[in-house]
């Protein structure tokens, strides 16, 4: 079996597959693991790709995933076509070889099993998991189903006065939002294809939700009681086994210095800071935004900041978000990656996109009905249908989820190939620190290293780790051998964390008519001070750069 490479959508069971095969004919370089079960007892894979040497995880890594949100199937596409991808090259390329040996990079396709499978089989829209609604109670009216058969949950319309929209003029496929001055005898009630359930025969309204659990507003950071289109945030942070998996799993590597979670759809890179009083220092959001628009170079992907430019309502912030755990709450740069620019592909421009989605343009939802409502986008023209319950209606419309929320399959691996661009960027911005070590001459010899981190990232990922506690210190202890004495020095030395290249490039520096150096620097020093002859040893932490050991002759 081939590797991966964008050319379609696979089902879960495809999916673990193709991650076994990897692990399988790649045991140098890949581990599999599962981290967590879901309700429907379908397992979380997590793949390390590294050297595999027993050490993967003493060493700075890089953590992507995909489908967080079981309708972005793109995003679970991307993050196993990169896996992929660098598996692919290790086999040729040295450089890459090189860095797989000091680095790791963690890889969870698809965090959301039970809900992707279910929507790959034809499952009505749902946002995360298959989690029942919370209160128990009877559900009650509308219910998304397929009832003409085709194996898609498409939209139905049937005519009435009282009815919300009506049929566009110059798209047949188009229903747009009733005006005072349209005829009532042209109005339509537009709604999902579905069955009513325990329907009383007179009122015309939505069930809740099946599964109304948004598992991106069921992480920690920020967590508070959420309700938005019918979703729900979980009863309290990581009541979702799945987001418990993650963090779980997460938290086990803390060596992790830099993660990218993937979504679908806008086309953007979304960056720090998420709500207007962040916690993260000035500091921390500019060295982000500037990885962030490194990053998207020439992939056509834009770069947001969530607040104040990706959010639904500036005057509430959005809460449990993965991402944002990953920075506020472990200290690493993480971004989210909304894959798939619809908008863009059909010709037009949306300025605000989160805006967009209470607030929509019209002329703009018209133009891409235009473009994917035709055969070749695998829509459906409005055809009658005898409803069981509501007698005449029409069924038709769009493959949504390979239109809007997920490319066509055509653009799938172009679409693979960009996100991989950003992915691949990220990784190379780890911490990497390097140690040495020297003696001086003399009855009592002075023993000094000298760690040093060339990353663009600091060994604390962002400094908000430092302030929080979120990462591991940087430190070092000598242990001296047969016949050598320690003299002066503390045995084990707590030192400071070193920078990268890229807090100070990324901040003062970032204007090249005001030269200098940074406060810190990217170096950290330990010093121990020995008599006699022997071999000493040196043990090293580095944060989330790695750790080492270094043995030295003493004469």
């Amino acid at each position: 079996m081939p590797l991966y490479d964008g050319d379609r959508y696979l089902s879960f069971p495809e999916l673990e597959a193709r991650c076994r095969q990897l692990a399988a004919e790649h045991p140098e370089w890949v581990l599999l693991d599962e981290v967590g079960r879901t309700d429907g007892d379908r397992p979380i894979h997590l793949l390390t790709i590294g050297r595999n040497d027993g050490q993967a995880d003493t060493r700075p890594g890089f953590w992507l995933d995909g489908g967080t949100h079981a309708a972005e199937w793109a995003g679970v596409m991307a993050a196993l076509y990169a896996a992929c991808r660098w598996v692919e090259e290790l086999a040729t390329d040295e450089a890459l070889r090189a860095w797989f040996s000091r680095h790791t990079v963690y890889v969870m396709p698809c965090v959301s099993p039970d809900g992707f499978q279910a929507l790959v089989e034809g499952a009505p829209f749902l946002r995360s998991t298959l989690r029942p609604p919370p209160d128990g109670a009877p559900r009650a009216g509308l219910d998304p189903q397929d009832v003409d058969g085709d194996g898609v949950v498409r939209w139905m319309r049937f005519r009435h006065p009282a009815g919300t929209h009506v049929p566009d003029a110059d798209n047949p496929l188009f229903m747009r939002p009733r005006r005072v001055d349209d005829d009532p005898a042209e109005a339509h009630f537009y709604c999902a294809e579905g069955r009513f359930l325990n329907w009383d025969g007179r009122r015309w309204v939505d069930a809740p939700r099946q599964f109304g659990l948004d598992l991106n507003r069921n992480f920690p950071s920020s967590w508070a009681p959420f309700s938005m289109f019918g979703m729900d945030g979980g009863a309290y942070p990581l009541s979702a086994p799945e987001s418990r998996a993650v963090v779980d799993a997460f938290a086990a590597r803390p060596r992790i210095a830099a993660a990218l979670t993937n979504h679908t759809y806008t086309g953007a890179l979304l960056t720090q800071p998420y709500r207007e009083d962040s916690p993260l220092s000035a500091g921390d959001i500019a060295m982000m935004e500037g990885l962030a628009n490194q990053a998207v170079e020439d992939t056509g992907y834009r770069v947001y900041r969530v607040f104040p430019d990706f959010t639904y309502d500036k005057d509430k912030a959005i809460v449990g978000v993965w991402s944002d755990t990953l920075s506020t709450t472990f200290g690493v740069p993480g971004y989210t990656l909304e894959l798939w620019d619809p908008y863009g592909h059909c010709g037009v421009e949306v300025s605000d996109p989160a805006r967009f989605f209470r607030r929509p343009d019209i002329d703009v939802i018209r133009q891409m009905l235009q473009v994917f409502g035709t055969a070749a986008y695998n829509a459906t023209p409005w055809t009658p249908v005898e409803h069981p319950q509501l007698g005449p209606v029409e069924i038709g419309g769009i493959d949504y989820m390979r239109t809007i929320r997920n490319p066509p399959l055509v653009l799938l691996p172009g679409e693979c190939r960009r996100a991989f661009t950003v992915a691949d960027r990220m990784r190379r911005a780890l911490p990497r620190v390097v140690a040495s070590v020297s003696v001086s001459e003399g009855p009592v010899a002075c023993v000094e290293l000298v760690l040093e981190n060339l990353g663009m990232l600091s060994t604390s990922g962002l400094a908000h780790a430092e302030k929080t506690g979120a990462c591991r210190a940087v430190s070092a202890t000598l242990i001296p051998g047969e016949g050598v004495e320690l003299v002066s020095g503390v045995p084990g030395q707590r030192l400071t964390h070193m920078d990268g290249w890229g807090v100070f490039a990324m901040g003062l520096a970032s204007n090249p008519l005001y030269p200098g150096l940074p406060a810190r620097g990217h170096r950290s020093v330990a010093r121990w001070w020995v008599r006699g002859e022997g071999r000493v040893r040196i043990l090293w932490q580095g944060g989330r750069g790695g750790e080492g050991a270094l043995s030295v002759e003493v004469s």
